[in-house]
C-alpha cells in the first residue's frame, strides 16, 4: 500500500491511495475525537498508477470535503486511516508538534519498550510505530512522506533494507542497545507464552517466529532449565531466527539472510552511522543525547517497564554454553559499544576539568 496527501485546504483533504490488490478501490475512514466520523471511497482517477501497470482502473485519488464531514475545517484532531489496513495515513498537526524534523529509533527488543515512544507522538506531526508489522511498500512510503517536514518513526526493521531512503529523506536515525542475554531471556518467554497462548502471541511475535513457536510446543519444559536443552537441539533454520538478533537487525536485508563473518566489523560501522546511539546500561545519558542532537525539548526520560522474570532467567541465560554460543556476535556488539561510550566519557571529562590556557 502505497499513499500520499496532495493537500489539506481547511475545507477539503486530498490525496490518494494505492492499495496492495490492483484491482480494489480504496476507501478512507474519517476519524476525530478517536471515533470513525465517514467512509470516503476514492474516485478520482489518478492516471499516472494506471498508466506504470500499479494499478487496473486508477482510481485512487480521493477528496474529503465538507460534503462528506459537514465540519472539516473546525476538526483540529482529525485523522485519516486507509481502511483496509487500517494506517494511519494523515492527521492534521498537533499544537504540540514543535519538532520540525525527521527521527527513525530502530527498535531492537521483540516486545517493544513502548515508553521510548510516547513522547514523541505529539512532538512530531506524523508519527508511525511498530513499522515491522506494516508491508514493506507501506514502509517505504511512510518513510518517503513528502506532505511534511516532521516525521518520526521506529520499529524493529533490517536497517540495511531502508537505511538508503531514510538517508535520502533526510532522517536522523538512532538505537539503544540492549543487553544480549536480557533480550534472549525475554525472546525466550514470549515464545514460551505464545504456546500457552497461540491465538494472542502473533499480536507480539511476528510470523518469523511461527517455527520456533511449533517447535518448542513439541518440547518439554518442565522446568526452566529444559530451555537451555531446547536451545542445543535447534536445527540451523531455527538457531538463524534467534541469533544474534541485534548484528542481524544492523548488517542484514531480511530474514533469510545469513550473518557474514565479518557482522561484528560491519554492526559497529552501521551503529557509528547513527545520529544517536545509545547503551542500556546508560539509558540517561541516551536521552540526554537525543536531546542535544535533536535540539528539542524533550520532556523527562519515561518510566520504563522492567520483568522480574526476565531478569531471572537471564541470570541462568548468561550461563548456559548454548547461548553464548547462539548471540556471540551481540556479546561482542554490546561489549565493544559499551567500551566506546567509557572511552568518550573519559575524553569528555578530561576536557571538562582541563585549565583554561592563560
Amino acid at each position: 500500500m502505497l499513499f500520499s496527501i496532495d493537500e489539506d485546504a481547511g475545507t477539503r483533504i486530498v490525496g490518494w491511495i494505492m492499495p496492495d490488490n490492483p484491482s480494489s478501490t480504496p476507501h478512507v475512514a474519517v476519524f476525530t475525537g478517536g471515533q470513525m466520523r465517514k467512509v470516503v471511497r476514492a474516485t478520482v482517477l489518478r492516471p499516472l498508477l494506471r498508466e506504470q501497470g500499479l494499478h487496473e482502473t486508477g482510481i485512487c485519488g480521493f477528496v474529503v470535503d465538507q460534503h462528506a464531514v459537514a465540519d472539516l475545517q473546525d476538526m483540529a484532531d482529525l485523522e485519516l486511516y486507509d481502511e483496509a489496513t487500517n494506517i494511519r495515513i494523515y492527521r492534521r498537526r498537533p499544537p504540540t508538534a514543535k519538532a520540525d524534523l525527521k527521527l527513525f529509533r530502530l527498535e531492537t527488543r521483540v516486545v517493544p519498550q513502548s515508553a521510548l515512544n510516547e513522547p514523541f507522538q505529539d512532538l512530531f506531526h506524523m508519527a508511525f510505530t511498530r513499522l515491522e508489522r506494516m508491508p514493506e511498500e507501506a514502509v517505504r512510503s511512510i518513510l518517503g512522506i513528502a506532505f511534511s517536514p516532521s516525521i518520526f518513526c521506529a520499529g524493529r526493521l533490517y536497517f540495511r533494507t531502508y537505511e538508503p531512503l531514510l538517508r535520502d529523506r533526510g532522517f536522523k536515525c538512532s538505537v539503544l542497545v540492549r543487553d544480549p542475554f536480557e533480550e534472549l531471556a525475554e525472546q525466550l518467554l514470549a515464545l514460551r507464552w505464545a504456546v500457552k497462548t497461540p491465538n494472542l502471541a502473533y499480536s507480539v511475535l511476528s510470523e518469523t517466529y511461527r517455527p520456533l513457536v511449533e517447535s518448542l510446543g513439541k518440547a518439554d519444559l518442565t522446568e526452566m532449565a529444559d530451555l537451555e536443552i531446547w536451545l542445543g537441539a535447534l536445527t540451523p533454520f531455527e538457531r538463524s531466527l534467534l541469533a544474534s538478533p541485534l548484528a542481524r537487525l544492523l548488517t542484514c536485508r531480511s530474514s533469510d539472510e545469513n550473518l557474514e563473518a565479518a557482522a561484528v566489523e560491519q554492526a559497529l560501522q552501521t551503529l557509528a552511522d547513527m545520529d544517536v546511539v545509545g547503551h542500556f546500561n546508560a539509558v540517561e545519558t541516551y536521552w540526554d543525547t537525543l536531546r542535544a542532537v535533536l535540539e528539542i525539548d524533550l520532556p523527562p526520560l519515561p518510566a520504563l517497564t522492567f520483568s522480574k522474570q526476565v531478569g531471572e532467567l537471564e541470570a541462568r541465560v548468561r550461563e548456559w554454553p548454548a547461548a553464548q554460543d547462539l548471540i556471540a556476535a551481540d556479546v561482542q556488539i554490546f561489549a565493544d559499544l559499551g567500551e566506546a561510550i567509557r572511552r568518550a566519557d573519559e575524553v569528555t571529562d578530561e576536557a571538562a576539568v582541563e585549565p583554561a590556557p592563560a
